[in-house]
């Protein structure tokens, strides 16, 4: 099995790999410039940038080029900002829109044609809880987490005809190791002192590394996900099951109890 892993640079998505490749998939991964780090995966590392189609398509190219098809395709790309809408600038919005949606959108894209011509594939997309919940100061990352599960439920439908999976893994926070509030949180520019955005900040942190759902855990889900004959739309996992049952059922005023919880525990 030929896998396609975006965003494979660090964190899940090189655990993801390194995951597949001991279980003896052959996996490509992606970062923006592999040069000199190609030492540090056990699997081939590629260069991609996910916001220029050209980018994109010659590394798509490479990989058909030499094994002649890719089975599965996991995009792992993701970048998140915190803070609140009136803190968060258009271009900040625009920014982590052309990675998470846009740059996912544009790998999905040059992949699909590839599968088709081979009569089937994987395709999955890593949302995640911000993909259930619309979370306070967290606006630009949430929206954009629904924006992906909507494009990757719509394609879901659309490649039904052609034998291709499409599947929405919904992890919470994965515990990693990862400097101080990890290199994955930031804060919009120019959040003054006294902001509620450095208490989601350092709730997101906490989350971060209290979590007991292991990136080595999803990694391994995954797997087993593409062995299977029979592929679900969506994998919640972790606390996540819950709360997307929470949302499809409770009234709004449960809702706003569990988003209030966010904010007053930070």
């Amino acid at each position: 099995m030929i896998v396609l892993i975006t965003g494979a640079s660090g964190g899940f998505g090189k655990v993801l790999g390194a995951t597949l490749a001991a279980k003896g998939l052959t996996v490509y991964g992606t970062m923006r410039n592999p040069v000199g780090r190609e030492a540090e995966f056990p699997f081939p590392i590629l260069a991609m940038e996910a916001g220029n189609d050209e980018s994109v398509d010659t590394c798509v190219n490479t990989i058909v080029e030499k094994e002649g098809r890719i089975d599965a395709l996991v995009n792992c790309i993701n970048t998140m900002v915190i803070g609140s809408v009136e803190e968060t600038s258009v271009a900040e919005l625009e920014a982590l829109y052309t990675t998470n949606v846009f740059g996912v959108a544009r790998i999905c894209k040059a992949v699909v044609p590839v599968m088709r011509a081979q009569a089937g594939g994987t395709i999955i997309n890593m949302s995640s809880l911000g993909g259930l919940l619309a979370v306070p100061l967290m606006s630009a990352y949430t929206s954009a987490k629904f924006a992906l599960e909507a494009f990757t439920e719509a394609l879901y439908q659309e490649m039904k005809p052609d034998n291709i999976d499409v599947v929405i893994m919904q992890p919470v926070a994965m515990s990693m190791t990862r400097p101080a509030s990890g290199d994955h949180l930031q804060l919009v520019q120019g959040v003054k002192d006294h902001s509620l955005s450095h208490r989601m900040l350092k709730r997101m942190d906490k989350d971060t590394r209290s979590s007991k759902l292991s990136p080595e855990m999803v990694a391994d889900k995954i797997y087993s996900i593409l062995l299977s004959d029979k592929k679900p739309l969506r994998v919640p996992m972790d606390k996540a099951r819950a709360i997307s049952i929470v949302k499809r059922l409770a009234p709004q005023f449960v809702v706003d109890r569990l988003v209030g919880g966010l904010m007053a525990k930070g």
